[in-house]
């Protein structure tokens, strides 16, 4: 699983976007939080293959509507293996 963490331009709000890469796509979910919380919710992240650059970054979307540039170095990668 891949993970960034983000501050939206548009909303302000604290940003997780966590991602797996398939064949085919990037799948996974963009995540905000306000700073006092009132703001809680996600949605659904869906990159097809061909919107994602040669270096692996792509471009996600709040839920307010701005867009989040995904920069490969930005990126965490978290494992489940011990």
């Amino acid at each position: 699983m891949n993970y960034v963490w983000l501050d939206c331009p548009g909303c302000g709000c604290q940003v997780a976007i966590q991602f797996a890469e398939r064949p085919d796509r990037i799948a996974g979910s963009v995540r905000r939080w306000s700073n006092d919380r009132s703001i809680n919710d996600g949605r659904k992240l869906e990159i097809p293959r061909a919107s994602v650059a040669g270096d692996g970054g792509f471009t996600a979307v709040c839920v307010c509507g701005a867009e989040l540039p995904v920069r490969p170095e930005l990126v965490e990668h978290a494992s489940t293996e011990g």
